[in-house]
């Protein structure tokens, strides 16, 4: 459910949906942004531990839920293309207009139910 995989510093859609997003907010960003600085110090280190650099052979299926307005979009969709490349089977569902770890909000918002059940749809398949 929106996965944070790139620890370096923010770019795309986490740089340009914080003012949109409900849940990573101007103050997560604020205080997350030079926490990961202080705890992995130089961008070196904070690549090395980002799992958007790693390798993702010999992982398991992946089930990606997402919305194309959430900060970690781009990471998201960064993550699904390189685990494909790497022979991951990877699924990716997407939905617009929704904040961060929406389908959490699945007993208030119609589609953070329709991600939920889409999430226990796929681990019924796998």
């Amino acid at each position: 459910i929106g996965p944070f995989v790139d620890y370096c510093t923010p770019k795309g859609s986490m740089d340009a949906y914080i003012k949109h997003d409900l849940i990573v907010n101007q103050s997560v960003f604020d205080e997350g942004i030079p926490y990961l600085e202080v705890v992995l110090g130089c961008h070196k280190n904070r690549v090395e531990a980002s799992p958007i650099y790693r390798s993702f052979i010999g992982l398991p299926p992946l089930c990606i839920c997402v919305s194309e307005h959430e900060v970690v979009y781009d990471q998201a969709m960064i993550l699904a293309q390189r685990a494909k490349n790497q022979g991951v089977d990877v699924t990716v569902g997407t939905w617009k207009y929704m904040c961060h770890i929406f389908p959490f909000f699945a007993p208030f918002v119609p589609e953070g139910r329709e991600g939920l059940e889409f999430i226990c749809g796929w681990l019924k398949e796998h």
